[in-house]
């Protein structure tokens, strides 16, 4: 078997100790259930290793993670394939990662070729899963660089923001930021094409082929000055469309503020089981409330109704689907 470059270059005892280091961690059930979970790492118990993060600008324990990035600092619950990378210093053979506050162990992998553009540093990349059960707000991650005799630096703190499953502009995360006023929100428990579907005190049909309550206008087409208004609700996506499975299991119907006052039908229509029927549903009303401080808002679930299908339902979108509640706005 041929070695690459990067394994002849760090030499064979260096090279054993990257696989005792990427590849010695734990096979068990327990780390299928970790909040978070490195697609190309190996899992081991206990406390990330290396030492606490320094402030910025101190000097750092060798070896050293010189940078962190990923596309955005926010996930969201049952997320899968989040990427995360960075480079490490020359003497690192392998990066460590978990979440501090959650969790039980870590995840190791090792680095990967160097970059000509950063003085040979070397680059590391993980791809994430995040556990679908995780509370939302801020959680943050650290990453720690290991050497060839299994040292480990100076841990990083990378910030990550868990997003609210359903739609909260991020509130979770900051208080700061207000909530929207009402969401209208279908979750479920299986990998099906589950699509939520209003009828609005107007007789407009929201779904995931209508994704707003504005009504028409002149022609047929939608109004522009209704879509353009915080009080019109917008669907925020199609999950599971096709059976492309998404990792969300979930659609919301988002008013960032109050609607338009009247009764809101909510249906659950299964139009397609994707061989994964029965599946259980939760509809939920959340709405923005004032915080105990009495200056910013939260979300909070104001109503929820339970049910469950087969895979008799499904219908391809010909019905409206299964009549859950309704909802009546002041």
């Amino acid at each position: 078997m041929m070695l690459s470059r990067r394994i002849l270059a760090i030499g064979v005892p260096a090279f054993a100790a990257l696989v005792a280091a990427s590849c010695g961690g734990v096979s068990s059930p327990t780390a299928l259930t970790e909040p978070l979970r490195i697609q190309n790492g190996a899992f081991k118990r206990g406390a990330l290793p290396g030492s606490p993060p320094v402030a910025e600008g101190a000097p750092e324990a060798p070896p050293s993670v010189t940078l962190v990035e990923s596309l955005n600092g926010i996930a969201y619950p049952g997320q899968s394939g989040k990427s995360i990378g960075g480079r490490t210093s020359t003497d690192a053979v392998s990066v460590a990662v978990r979440f501090f506050d959650l969790g039980t162990g870590y995840w190791v992998f090792p680095v990967d070729a160097p970059d000509p553009q950063a003085n040979g540093e070397l680059t590391w990349q993980g791809l994430a899963d995040i556990g679908r059960d995780i509370a939302p707000g801020l959680h943050p991650i650290g990453v720690v660089a290991i050497d060839a005799q299994g040292h480990a630096g100076s841990q990083k703190n990378v910030p990550l923001c868990v997003s609210s499953a359903i739609p909260d502009g991020l509130n979770a995360c900051d208080p700061t930021l207000p909530p929207p006023a009402d969401v209208v929100s279908l979750g479920w428990d299986t990998d099906v094409d589950l699509d939520l579907v209003v009828v609005t005190p107007d007789g407009k049909t929201v779904d995931p082929k209508h994704i707003t309550t504005a009504g028409t206008g002149d022609g047929g087409t939608i109004d522009r000055a209704q879509l353009a208004s915080p009080s019109t609700g917008v669907l925020d996506r199609d999950s599971n469309v096709g059976c492309a499975i998404d990792g969300y299991r979930r659609e919301s119907l988002v008013f960032k503020e109050a609607p338009k006052a009247g009764r809101y039908q909510v249906y659950a229509r299964l139009f397609d089981a994707c061989g994964n029927a029965p599946v259980h549903f939760t509809v939920t009303l959340s709405r923005a409330q004032l915080r105990p401080d009495g200056v910013n808002l939260e979300q909070v679930e104001a109503a929820r109704r339970n049910g469950i299908m087969t895979s008799l339902d499904a219908d391809g979108g010909r019905t409206r689907g299964l009549f859950v509640t309704e909802f009546t706005f002041p």
